[in-house]
This record gives structure tokens, sequence and C-alpha cells, in this order.
């Protein structure tokens, strides 16, 4: 079993093949759009138009697609749902519902809710952005395009190390908890909390031998302190860059349109 699967799915989708640059340019311009207008309008347009690149030209799932998103945007739920909440005074204006809890007065404003939602749109829909270079673009063809545009080399052999290394820490986690389950270790609550204690115990440890044994396996290879990879590089399209700038434009004209309307 993959411990990490949306690296098979990087390497096994339909725009495998396709020019980094250009995938790299539709997902910056959807981040920045939806940083830039912070609107639940733009958001659901970016969100509908990734789904959409995924599922007919990357060959993607829906399933797939939404079944990486849900984790982190847990996280940003979790994050964004206290903003919308606050103490409220007597003369607090805007109160859309509110609860005291003990001496406490805390509610939800028609400010507070506008932040909120202000910031969840923005955060999701700079996840899918994110999310779709990372299903349609491996690690080496990213690290290759950052070299291209001189990025410093020691940031791109840090980005290729941790992003092996948290391969390790993932593989050597699915090892233990199988050798645990074998022995029978969680048939019960009480070998339960044992086993989860022992795994998180040793688990640094022995990630930490690994990761010793790669680098000495990198050094014996020859490594000098860069990491080089072979990388088949696609020509770019101006057409296809052209068509994405197009398709962000209209993003973008359609922002202003509902903010001028005054729409979320």
């Amino acid at each position: 079993m993959n411990p990490f699967p949306i690296d098979a799915v990087a390497y096994g989708n339909r725009l495998r093949s396709a020019p980094a640059t250009e995938k790299v340019l539709f997902a910056a311009g959807a981040v920045a759009l939806c940083v830039g207008f912070r609107s639940l309008a733009v958001t659901a347009v970016v969100v509908t138009i990734v789904t959409a690149v995924l599922r007919l030209r990357a060959g993607i799932g829906m399933r797939d697609f939404w079944g990486f998103l849900w984790l982190p945007s847990g996280f940003i739920l979790t994050g964004v749902v206290p903003m919308a909440i606050e103490f409220l005074g007597p003369q607090t204006p805007g109160v859309l519902a509110s609860v005291h809890i003990g001496s406490w007065h805390l509610g939800v404003t028609s400010r507070g809710l506008t932040q909120a939602m202000a910031i969840l749109a923005s955060s999701f829909g700079s996840l899918s952005g994110t999310l779709f270079l990372a299903l349609t673009t491996p690690i080496v063809d990213i690290t290759d395009q950052l070299r291209r545009w001189y990025v410093p080399v020691l940031f791109i052999d840090m980005m290729m190390l941790i992003y092996r290394f948290t391969f390790v820490l993932l593989a050597t986690a699915g090892a233990m908890k199988t050798a645990q389950e074998v022995r029978l270790g969680y048939s019960t609550n009480r070998l339960w909390l044992r086993s989860v204690a022992m795994l998180a115990s040793n688990l640094y440890l022995r990630s930490q031998m690994r990761a010793v044994s790669l680098f000495t396996a990198l050094s014996c290879r020859g490594y000098s302190g860069e990491l080089r990879v072979l990388v088949d590089r696609a020509p770019w399209s101006a057409t296809r860059v052209l068509g994405i700038i197009g398709v962000h434009v209209l993003i973008g004209i359609w922002g202003v349109a509902t903010r001028t309307w005054g729409w979320v």
C-alpha cells in the first residue's frame, strides 16, 4: 500500500507529460485570484474549473480530488470558525447570534462572519489551486522548474530531502503499525493505547536511522551538496499559455463584477 498516494497520482495522470511551466502558471494564477478577491463567488468558479480540468484533462476522478481535499479543509474550518465568534459588549453592532456562558457573552456578528467567510474563500480556493499542481506534477518536475528560475540550490535540495524523508516517516509508521496489528496490538482499548504509545515513542528513532542510511547511500554515490535528477522537459506552448492567461482574466472580470454588484 502506498503510504502517500498523492505521489502515485502525480506520476499516473494524463497531464504528467505537460510542461511544468503551464501547470505552475495555472496554479499560481488560481491562488493569486483567490487570495486577491477573497470572494466565495470567485472561489466557486476556481474550484469548478480546477475540478473540471483534473477530471477531463488529467483523468483524475472527483472522488480522488475531494478525497485529498477534505483533510486540509478540516484544518481550514477549524481555524475559520473561531474567527466568526467574538466577545460581545453591550453596544456591539450587527449581532447575528449570541449565547451566555457564565460571565462571558459570545456571539457572531456580521463583521466577524464576513471576515471568516473571506478567509475561508481565499484559503479553500488557494488549497484547490495548490492541490492541482501537486496532483499533476511530480516533485522532480517542480524542482527542475525552480532551477530554471534560478531559485537557490540549497532551497531546492531542502525541498527534495524533506519530501523524501516524509516518505521515510510514513513508510516506517506504516510498517510498525502493520507489525502491531499482526500481533493483535489493537484488539482492545488497553492494547490500542499501549500500541499507539509505543509507535509514537519509537517512530522518530527508527525514522532517524533510516534517514541516516539514506544520507549514507547518497554520499556513497557521490552526493556533493546538490541533487541532480534527469527530467524530460516538454516545450511549453504559447497558445496554451495565452489560454491559461485568458481564463484567469475572465475569472478576474467575474470577481470585479461580483464585487461591484455586492455579491459574496
